[in-house]
């Protein structure tokens, strides 16, 4: 399988679809939900997102093999970090 380009015209749900590509792809099936990332409307930067999933999945983000290749993968899909309001599909 190979990373979706489903894109979803709000963030959340669209953060819904990158994290199941993450499990698909990668492995990193966590219960982390994106609304534990964008609380209140905060901008979520791609290094917060990787360091949040690899702590869900249990790992240590500080040596973490992973930090690099998922936040790369945020940027390619929002660019360096993502709000509900600068979110553009």
């Amino acid at each position: 399988m190979a990373w979706s380009k489903k894109r979803h015209p709000d963030l959340l749900n669209d953060l819904m679809i990158f994290m199941g590509d993450l499990c698909v792809e990668w492995g990193f099936c966590t219960r982390l939900l994106p609304d534990d990332l964008l609380d209140g409307g905060a901008t979520l930067t791609a290094e917060e997102f990787a360091r949040a999933v690899i702590a869900a999945d249990g790992g240590d983000p500080e040596y973490s093999e992973w930090l690099k290749p998922i936040r790369n993968k945020f940027i390619e899909r929002y660019g360096a970090s993502v709000s509900q309001e600068s979110y553009t599909p």
